[in-house]
C-alpha cells in the first residue's frame, strides 16, 4: 500500500493535495494535525484518509506518527501564515522553523524507506519585485524576504537541503505566491478568494491591497505538490510553482466578467486606502517545467469561473451562507 504522510492536511492546500494524490495512485493518506477536520474533503475520500493528532513542534509525537504511518512520500504543509507570524513571532518561529526541523528529523530517522519529501516554501523568500531587474524572477534570485515569515521559509529550504545531503532522499522545495479558489480563507493573500466568494454571495468587497500579484489556482497547487511528491525526480531542487501574474485590478475585472455569466453583478474593487502588494510576482517557471513538465497552470479567467461556480453550488446546498449582519 502506497501511503503519503501530510502535515497540515485539513487546510485549503492540504485537502486539495489529498484529493489529487488519492486520484493519482496514492492508496492512503495519513494526515498529521492538531485537530481532525475533513470538511474540505469530499466524503468519498474519507475512508482512505487517516488522522494522527499532534503538533509539529512536538518532536516525539511527530516521530511516532511518521513511524506509525510508514509513508513513501511526505509533504510538509503545516505552517502559520504571515498575519499570525507577525502577531506572534515566537510562536510562528516554533511552528515554521522548529516544526520543519522536527519533520525532517522524523523523516531521517524513519525505519521504512521514504521515496520523496516535499517542503512548502513561499515566494516570500524573495524581496519586492523592484529589486529584481529581469523579466521574471528565477529560483536562483537572491533571498530578500520582506518579513519574518519569509525568513523562516528561507530557513526551511536550508533544512530541506541539509536533509537531502545527509540522507540522499530526493527532496523538493516548492515556492508559491497567492493561492486562490475554494477553501482558501486564511492569510493575507486570501483576499482574492474572499472577493470571489463575495461576488457569489452578492455582497460588496474591497481588496485591501493593490499592485501586481502572482496567482495560483488551488487545483494547480494541489497538482504541483502531488507531482513533486510522486513524479520521477532525483537530488534536491527548489522550484517556483506555476502561476500567472496580473494587476489586482485585472483580476477583479475578470471576476466581474465571470460573475456576469452567472447573472451576478459583482461589487468588488480595490479599497481606497489599499496598501501595496508586499510580495514578488513574475515567478519564472522554466526550471519547474524542466523537472515536472506535466505540472498544470489553469488560465486565470477559467480558475475564477470555476471558483465562482463552486461557491454558487455551496450556496445552493446551504454550505455557504452570507455573513451575519
Amino acid at each position: 500500500m502506497n501511503t503519503a504522510f501530510i502535515t497540515g492536511p485539513t487546510g485549503c492546500i492540504g485537502s486539495a493535495t489529498c484529493r489529487w494524490l488519492l486520484d493519482h495512485g496514492i492508496d492512503r493518506i495519513v494526515g498529521f494535525s492538531r485537530k481532525r477536520d475533513l470538511s474540505r474533503l469530499d466524503t468519498a475520500y474519507h475512508s482512505r484518509v487517516e488522522w494522527i493528532a499532534g503538533d509539529v513542534t512536538d518532536l516525539d509525537r511527530l516521530q511516532e506518527a511518521v513511524e506509525q504511518a510508514q509513508p513513501r512520500q511526505i509533504i510538509h504543509l503545516a505552517a502559520l501564515q504571515t498575519p499570525d507570524c507577525q502577531a506572534q513571532p515566537l510562536v510562528g518561529m516554533d511552528v515554521n522553523v522548529t516544526g520543519t526541523v522536527n519533520l525532517f528529523r522524523s523523516a531521517a530517522q524513519a525505519s521504512a524507506p521514504i521515496d520523496r519529501v516535499v517542503f512548502a516554501s513561499s515566494a516570500a523568500v524573495y524581496g519586492q519585485r523592484s529589486l529584481y531587474p529581469s523579466d521574471s524572477v528565477s529560483v536562483t534570485a537572491a533571498y530578500l524576504p520582506p518579513n519574518l515569515y519569509g525568513y523562516w521559509k528561507v530557513a526551511g529550504e536550508g533544512i530541506a537541503q541539509a536533509f537531502h545531503q545527509q540522507t540522499g532522499i530526493p527532496t523538493v522545495s516548492l515556492r508559491l505566491a497567492t493561492t486562490y479558489g475554494p477553501g482558501r480563507d486564511q492569510g493575507l493573500t486570501s483576499a482574492p478568494t474572499t472577493a470571489i466568494k463575495s461576488a457569489a454571495l452578492k455582497t460588496p468587497y474591497r481588496l485591501p491591497y493593490q499592485g501586481r500579484e502572482h496567482y495560483h489556482f488551488v487545483d494547480d497547487v494541489a497538482a504541483g505538490f502531488g507531482q513533486a511528491a510522486i513524479r520521477p525526480f532525483n537530488g534536491y531542487g527548489v522550484f517556483n510553482l506555476r502561476g500567472k501574474t496580473e494587476e489586482v485590478g485585472t483580476f477583479l475585472e475578470l471576476l466581474r466578467e465571470a460573475a456576469s455569466e452567472f447573472s451576478l453583478a459583482a461589487d468588488v474593487a480595490v479599497a481606497t486606502d489599499a496598501t501595496s502588494m508586499p510580495f514578488v510576482c513574475d515567478l519564472d517557471e522554466n526550471e519547474t517545467l524542466a523537472a515536472f513538465p506535466q505540472m498544470p497552470r489553469t488560465d486565470l479567467r477559467e480558475g475564477i469561473r470555476q471558483s465562482l461556480r463552486r461557491f454558487r453550488e455551496q450556496i445552493a446546498s446551504g454550505e455557504l451562507c452570507p455573513p451575519s449582519p
